[in-house]
């Protein structure tokens, strides 16, 4: 039998800051640790020079990002073919971005190798509409021997289009073993409400991760709005704001409003830990998503979840989050689920944060996404 060697093409990875980065960061670990030798192509803007550098089970290999993808991905093959780097691969794995994406099927040709398509975040949600992406797009799906998707929402819509495709569906995990609060972390929690003015009877919603359009977020406040619980709720924002988005934010954060809101810049997942608890609820309003790392996250540490229905989202939640969700972009259904929120007693928020807690416990764990992508490239399709 053959060893797996795969060549992983990305437009995320650390450094590079977001969920998709963390994700791709968390796959490519297990496959290593699990002895698939995988090397990580990174299209990566803030590289000065092309380079490589040795890592356990794999190389980095940092592609400088220039005006022309062409001059790119030809930089990179001529690389992986110099015979005195002495590479061969079984897999090409695309996972997200317009350069991986574009380069599968020249590559798959080129060097024989099996290939995988990784959709996430943007990908298909976006490009499927936008004419000059879509046919890169369709062109991957139509060389890929297996199309990987993060849930069964996405899964269909694209087994509609392609009825032939080798779809599988792999969700996010989270390791519940790295993932865990310490004393500190708490006691942070209960000082970042009391140094902030947030008293035990006010509820604090937290948003994070990439705060774009994309996301629902104005749709979101807008509903609160409506509610007239702006007294009751406030808001707290970490991460990287969208301009139209901050733009929103500030014209109707006032005293007029009573809108508050508590802003922070981008923090590591880790940094979190003291956040998350701070919360009686996250938010994830997103018109269309994925599965969101911070759903794993707020979940895996009991905290409810105010959500849309939508991309994974759902599929993470059990029955007990049900009156708490709403049809993306549906605002009456959003502000119903305000205003449960708002009567929910803290016995009844915490009965619903262990419900999550164990459900992601039991379906959403790192062992069983790691032993699914270990099945996806050893298997020979």
């Amino acid at each position: 039998m053959t060893e797996t060697r795969i060549l992983w093409l990305t437009e995320n990875y650390p450094p590079r800051r977001g969920g998709m980065a963390q994700a791709c960061d968390r796959i490519v670990t297990n496959l290593r640790k699990n002895n698939v030798y995988t090397d990580v192509a990174f299209f990566n803007a803030s590289a000065g020079n092309f380079k490589v550098v040795s890592q356990m089970n794999g190389k980095l290999i940092a592609v400088p990002v220039s005006d022309s993808p062409a001059h790119n991905l030809n930089i990179l093959y001529n690389y992986i073919t110099d015979p005195e780097n002495k590479l061969k691969y079984t897999h090409i794995a695309a996972f997200g971005g317009t350069a991986p994406i574009l380069a599968l099927p020249v590559y798959k040709s080129w060097l024989g190798t099996k290939a995988v398509t990784l959709l996430r975040g943007n990908d298909f949600d976006i490009g499927i509409f936008q004419p000059n992406k879509r046919q890169v797009l369709f062109d991957a799906f139509k060389v890929s021997d297996a199309v990987c998707v993060l849930s069964e929402e996405v899964k269909t819509k694209v087994s509609s289009m392609f009825p032939d495709l080798n779809i599988v569906h792999i969700s996010n995990g989270i390791d519940l073993d790295d993932w865990v609060q310490d004393p500190y972390d708490l006691e942070e929690a209960l000082n970042f409400r009391h140094n902030n003015g947030i008293s035990d009877d006010t509820i604090l919603v937290g948003i994070f991760g990439q705060l774009k359009e994309k996301k629902g977020i104005v749709f979101f406040l807008e509903n609160l709005l409506r509610t007239g619980l702006q007294e009751k709720i406030t808001f707290l924002m970490v991460g990287d704001v969208e301009e139209q988005v901050q733009t929103w934010i500030t014209e109707h954060s006032t005293e007029e409003t009573g809108l508050k809101i508590l802003q922070f810049p981008f923090m590591d997942r880790f940094e979190l830990l003291s956040k998350y608890p701070a919360c009686d609820f996250i938010a994830l309003p997103s018109h269309y998503d994925g599965m969101p790392n911070v759903l794993l996250e707020a979940g895996a540490l009991g905290i409810p979840v105010i959500a849309a229905r939508t991309g994974g989202i759902f599929e993470v939640l059990p029955k007990e989050q049900s009156s708490l969700t709403f049809h993306p972009g549906n605002a009456d259904q959003c502000r119903q689920a305000f205003n449960k929120a708002a009567a929910l007693s803290l016995s009844e928020r915490k009965n619903i944060g262990k419900a999550l807690k164990d459900y992601i416990k039991e379906n959403f764990n790192i062992k069983k996404e790691s032993e699914a992508y270990l099945k996806l490239f050893n298997d020979s399709f």
